[in-house]
This record gives C-alpha cells, structure tokens and sequence, in this order.
C-alpha cells in the first residue's frame, strides 16, 4: 500500500482528538476539499517552483498574484519539488520537499497567522528526514494575506525561520507510525489496499 507524509501526518492528528471517530478520518482521506487558504498556498509554492533566479516584485501561478516584501531574498536552489519513496513495513510512504540543500531539507509553509507551535510535535519533518537521509528540516513559514480589494491577491511577508534535527530512534518512531496508519487502513479502508494491490 502507498501512502503520503501528508496522509499519515492526518492520521497522527486524528489519533490525537479524543471525539474524533474512524469515520472522520476516513472521510478526510477519501472526500477531502480544499479551503480557499489551501489553494492560495497551493498557487504560492507552485510560483516559487516555476520561478527562475532573479529579483521579483510579484509572482503568479493558477490564477493567484503574490505581492512579495522588497527586503525579502527568496532562496531558489537546483534541487526543487523533489520527491522519493521508502518502505516501512507492508507500507511504502512517499514525500515531496520543497528545496534539498545538501543534508537540509526545506519546506514551504503558508499562514494567515504564524505561531511556532504545532510543527514540533508534526511528523512530516520526520519522515522528511527519514526518506531523504537528511540531518535538518527547515520550515520557511510565509504569512500571506488576502487583498481585500482584489481577488487572488495576497501580501507576503518575509518568511519565519524554524528548524528540527534528526535525532536516535528518528526511524524507529516513522516505523511505528506507519505501521499503525497501515493497521488502520486495513481495518477501515481495505479497499484502498485491494485497488492498489490491483493497479500494481
């Protein structure tokens, strides 16, 4: 069964609200719908994905403008949209990173409002570190706001830095993980595991 970071970091969050049934969860897997926030975000790093060395006032991408700070320097390495596979058990997890510097995976998160909490304890920056073999997880974290004069546009502000590092027992904890979103998929979703089974 294949599954994305960004599905087991679902299931982490679900087994962390006590009123929150399995069919809650199943239903965010299967019929989840982006929130207006979701797809600005999603256009955001779509425009720095396509953006080429250079200075900018703005960038564009699926009908969105970003209106960027004039003291704002946005990284753009080589190494961008980069995605790779690992297995964990019956269980094999894919990811994608923003940028890859070396040992130091980036990843471009955006807000209505920044507070540093509720990354720390997230484990996409795990299984970042796990899957790339890397020692640092960077969150570039942008507050982007709405323009309320003009649609899909929004003001960016300079990014807030946030850093983890890869630590003993780091692989252990992605394995117990995935393990027990696998166990939960094939007691709730075994026909997601047949259809894959299927396909392959």
């Amino acid at each position: 069964m294949l599954a994305r970071v960004s599905e087991i970091e679902t299931f982490r969050r679900w087994r962390s609200d006590e009123d929150a049934t399995p069919a809650d969860l199943v239903a965010r897997l299967t019929d989840f719908q982006p929130t207006e926030p979701m797809l600005a975000g999603t256009a955001f790093h779509k425009a720095l994905e396509l953006a080429e060395p250079g200075e900018y006032e703005s960038l564009e991408a699926n009908g969105y403008t970003f209106l960027l700070p004039t003291d704002c320097a946005i990284a753009l390495p080589a190494i961008r949209e980069l995605r790779c596979f690992g297995q964990y058990g019956p269980l094999r997890v894919t990811g994608q990173v923003d940028c890859l510097y070396g040992k130091r995976v980036e990843d471009h998160k955006t807000t209505g409002y920044f507070g540093a909490d509720g990354y720390w304890e997230g484990c996409q920056w795990r299984f970042y570190l796990d899957l790339f073999d890397a020692d640092v997880f960077r969150w570039n974290v942008f507050e982007i706001l709405a323009d309320r004069k003009r649609e899909r546009t929004y003001t960016v502000k300079p990014p807030h830095i946030l850093e983890q590092c890869r630590y003993p027992g780091l692989h252990d904890d992605c394995m117990a993980l995935a393990l027990a979103f696998y166990e939960f998929a094939e007691r709730h979703m075994p026909h997601r595991i047949t259809q894959q089974r299927e396909a392959a």
